[in-house]
């Protein structure tokens, strides 16, 4: 590399600095008589100059930190500065904006800034093949559903943007700005966990889900016993699912039996059963005979995809459902069931990318899941959804494919 090449790449990240660090929201606010990052959030971008000095100093405040990375990228690209460097320079806009020299480095968080440069990114694939344009439409649905769940910009991110990462590797695994598109996107995540977690955007105040969240956290382990099918065979996988489940049935069998030791279970250790688990056989030992039955029942495929549906889509239902319900329907919410729905769409598109199972089966196979999880009134929905689902997706599959 030439002393002048690298006089120029130097020079780009120098530009990408001092751009990136220029904050409209900081200056808008002096100009009030305020300094913006001790006025609302405290932070000094769109949403708090919106709030605080009102949309007219809003609006430009977003055109300027959604442009100014993606003015950063072309500028240097322009002047000769290496694809990579260029690409770099982008990227510390973004650190420009967080940490603006001139006030302390103390700036804004730089998410519009990160956004401007990912959707360049997103026109720059969409020039290369339609298939991210597909993807995006698809995406859109999954974006509806949590937009009406939650309301809430940050968790929506935390939501689509991996499925998006994961896309742009399948569809262009060997374009040079992968790598960057995922960093950006990464950033982006990051900011919406952090204010997701320091402004409590989930609460969940019912008292069985506080006990009992380790079920929870435990169920995508189970997602094991498929691996153990794919990587060995469907009786391994049965044999060791069928001791497990062996161990739990016996766990209920002995609280029947001994009075005292469902007491001390149910009650006395209250995280472990839940209390009117107390005379019939727990959720826990349910879903490891919903999970035996299905090995045992459907192909690995629609297994694999029974399973998935049911163990995700179980998760979000209650997360959303507990945080965000509104509306009932039967004894869950509407918000829980969506939210188990657009969990299938996710986890259908993944699948539908790993194995070969047209789309269209695994979306029928996902809603269905959804349905049964909401329709279960007197059927364990642990043991019903993958049962159902799985023989849903068999029957369609043998009748149209």
């Amino acid at each position: 590399m030439e002393l002048s090449e690298i006089i120029i790449n130097i020079l780009s990240i120098l530009i990408g600095y001092f751009i990136g660090s220029i904050l409209p929201a900081y200056f808008f606010g002096r100009l009030k008589g305020i300094d913006i990052r001790k006025e609302g959030t405290c932070n000094a971008g769109t949403l708090n100059v919106y709030h605080t000095l009102g949309v007219v100093y809003a609006i430009p405040t977003a055109i300027f930190d959604t442009l100014k990375g993606l003015f950063v990228v072309l500028l240097t690209q322009s002047i000769g500065a290496d694809y990579i460097f260029a690409q770099i320079s982008g990227l510390v806009a973004i650190v420009g904006h967080i940490l603006p020299f001139y006030i302390g480095f103390r700036g804004g968080q730089g998410v519009a800034c990160a956004t401007g440069i990912m959707l360049f990114y997103l026109v720059q694939y969409i020039l290369i093949g339609p298939e991210i344009f597909y993807f995006l439409c698809f995406l859109l649905i999954i974006v509806a559903i949590f937009a009406y769940i939650t309301k809430t910009g940050e968790i929506i991110g935390i939501i689509v943007l991996p499925l998006l990462a994961y896309s742009v590797f399948i569809y262009y695994p060997d374009v040079p700005h992968n790598i960057f598109f995922c960093l950006i996107l990464a950033y982006i995540i990051s900011i919406g966990i952090y204010n997701i977690v320091v402004f409590k955007k989930i609460i969940i105040e019912d008292d069985t889900f506080k006990s009992h969240w380790w079920r929870v956290a435990l169920r995508p382990f189970a997602i094991f016993f498929i691996v153990f099918y794919i990587c060995y065979s469907k009786m391994v996988a049965l044999i060791i699912i069928g001791c497990v489940c062996l161990v739990f049935i016996f766990l209920d069998i002995i609280r029947f039996i001994h009075k005292g030791t469902n007491e001390l279970l149910t009650v006395r250790i209250k995280s472990l059963f839940k209390k009117h688990e107390s005379k019939k056989f727990s959720s826990m030992t349910i879903f490891l005979v919903a999970v035996f039955i299905t090995i045992l029942l459907f192909e690995i495929e629609i297994a694999f995809a029974a399973l998935t549906f049911l163990i995700f889509g179980d998760i979000f239902s209650k997360i959303f459902g507990l945080s965000f319900g509104r509306h009932k329907i039967f004894k869950k919410t509407v918000e829980g069931t969506l939210a188990y729905i657009g969990c299938a769409l996710i986890c259908g598109y993944i699948i539908y990318t790993v194995l070969e199972i047209p789309l269209i089966l695994l979306i029928l196979g996902g809603i269905t899941a959804a349905l049964t999880e909401v329709l279960s009134l007197r059927i364990n929905d642990n043991f019903s959804v993958p049962i159902i689902s799985g023989a849903v997706m068999t029957a369609i599959k043998f009748f149209t494919l």
